[in-house]
């Protein structure tokens, strides 16, 4: 009678640990795959968090939080929105001997040297470009203050603003198919820190593209980033060009170098 209690037992034990673990893959199959930013070493985003990541043309819905346009207060202070506005149409009618109000030139040459990398996400793809046509390169120096714009003209403008403590922004207006791309990225003490956002200008120019006739009234934001000393820390958002869906929702909760994570292109 005992030997068959003790089997009953034996048999209880195995069948309540047989129970455990179906409940225990029950629930590892339900558990939802962690997701990664596909072009970065997945081994690299231990300290990431990414909730969105659909790569694709139709990407996931997008949350009222999370609408793509610079008058968002979720992503931009009300000084931000400002500001962007206001180096969208700072660059619209300068040359290489002529630069925003208020500067005179000082320096002018030519270079023909690789031009840093084009880095931007679209849909389901990652582009690196290296530019190798001439460059012309204009510094203006401000009258009234300390600051200083170095514009380089070439496919497309892009311009440099720094103070005496090395603190400004780096904006870019380059074509993107038919239309244009605008980036604006925060500086401080020389590296990227604060916002980088991406704007893409709807307007198609066609064959005849011209970074003056660019035009971000109503330009949609496609990529947003949170930095501090050239690496994420905070939201990366990216958007889905033609219905505004969101591709990328991520968060780093410590300062991530990216840049050095990223995978090489096949």
């Amino acid at each position: 009678m005992k030997r068959l209690q003790s089997g009953s037992g034996l048999i209880s034990i195995t069948l309540g640990l047989g129970f455990l673990f179906w409940i225990g893959n029950l629930f590892a199959a339900n558990k939802p795959e962690r997701l990664f930013i596909p072009f970065l070493d997945p081994a690299s985003q231990s300290n990431v968090s990414v909730n969105v990541c659909s790569m694709s043309a139709t990407g996931s819905s997008c949350p009222p939080e999370y609408t793509n346009s610079v008058s968002n207060s979720n992503l931009f202070t009300i000084q931000e929105q400002l500001w962007i506005k206001e180096v969208l149409a700072k660059y619209k009618n300068v040359t290489t001997n002529s630069g925003p109000p208020g500067t005179i030139l000082v320096e002018f040459y030519k270079t023909n040297l690789i031009a840093p990398p084009l880095y931007w996400v679209k849909t389901n793809a990652y582009w690196m470009a290296h530019r190798t046509n001439e460059i012309l390169v204009s510094q203006f120096q401000y009258t009234n203050s300390e600051g200083r714009e170095e514009i380089r003209f070439g496919a497309g403008m892009s311009a440099k603003f720094s103070n005496k403590s090395s603190d400004g922004y780096n904006a870019s207006i380059t074509r993107t198919g038919g239309g244009s791309l605008l980036t604006f990225m925060e500086i401080k003490h020389d590296s990227a820190s604060g916002i980088m956002a991406r704007f893409y200008d709807l307007h198609a120019q066609r064959t005849s593209w011209d970074y003056k006739l660019a035009d971000f009234n109503d330009g949609h934001l496609c990529e947003y980033m949170q930095a501090t000393n050239g690496m994420v820390f905070g939201k990366w958002l990216m958007w889905e060009l033609k219905n505004g869906a969101l591709t990328l929702a991520a968060e780093a909760k410590v300062p991530y170098d990216w840049n050095n994570h990223r995978l090489t292109l096949p």
